[in-house]
């Protein structure tokens, strides 16, 4: 074609035709440019569709991590729910009869009361989508920017957890202590029924009777429901990401 291209303007040039010469030669060289540029427009197609077909993928990916910690954050939110349940319980028997309730049962209550569950969050895709850079091939702003705050989204979910065990650790069990057996409450959690009788029967008549613990339990209860609040913020965070991302990959 080059061959073609250039015997042609020989030609003309022979001729003494340096007019029409010129009109070719510019002509020739204005269909050049429309070739490279539709060569760049081919290639930037291209480019975008692999883009494209690389964000489904990144989209998949970041979905089933987000089912996964989906999942986890439920089953921890509805164990801080039983627990906090189980704490009014605890705090409406202050001051009041407990002698005809059976000691196993109040065994039982508080040490669901006692659990204190941590979410365990699965990121590792997340982290590598952000040191990768990949995660700018996500369209959508919303959900881009939803990715690069995760660390700080599950700290905020998460952070009064530390606070609340310190109640229990550093405040309550060191009072119950040798007055509330600590093997009859635990026997009554699941997978934990094989473990020996204890020695000796808890005191409840003691336990709600002391203004200390009815304190400590209730300040327990107030960072348990800060917990929760961020725990369910965070939970309708993720479920609102999985159906933006369902809404993306449906498009």
């Amino acid at each position: 074609m080059i061959k073609i291209f250039r015997n042609i303007r020989k030609k003309l040039l022979e001729q003494g035709k340096t007019a029409s010469y010129i009109k070719y030669a510019i002509g020739e060289i204005i269909l050049v440019v429309i070739g490279i540029l539709i060569a760049l427009q081919i290639n930037n197609w291209n480019d975008t569709r692999k883009i494209r077909k690389s964000e489904q993928e990144i989209l998949q990916n970041l979905k089933s991590e987000l089912i996964i910690n989906k999942i986890a954050l439920e089953k921890i939110y509805n164990s801080h729910l039983d627990a906090f349940n189980s704490g009014i319980t605890l705090l409406k028997l202050f001051n009041t009869d407990i002698l005809t309730m059976p000691i196993n049962k109040l065994d039982s209550i508080l040490a669901q009361f006692e659990m204190s569950r941590t979410f365990e969050v699965s990121d590792g895709y997340i982290k590598s989508l952000l040191a990768s850079g990949k995660v700018d091939y996500i369209q959508n702003s919303v959900l881009k920017t939803f990715v690069g705050a995760f660390d700080g989204q599950v700290i905020d979910a998460t952070e009064e957890i530390i606070p609340m065990k310190k109640l229990f650790e550093d405040r309550l069990w060191p009072l119950i202590d040798g007055k509330i057996n600590s093997s009859n409450r635990i026997r009554n959690l699941s997978g934990y029924s094989n473990l020996p009788i204890g020695a000796y029967t808890s005191n409840y008549t003691w336990f709600f009777e002391n203004r200390e613990i009815e304190d400590i339990l209730s300040n327990i209860m107030a960072w348990r429901l800060d917990l929760m609040d961020d725990e369910k913020t965070f939970l309708d965070n993720i479920n609102k990401m999985i159906k933006s991302i369902d809404n993306e990959l449906n498009q």
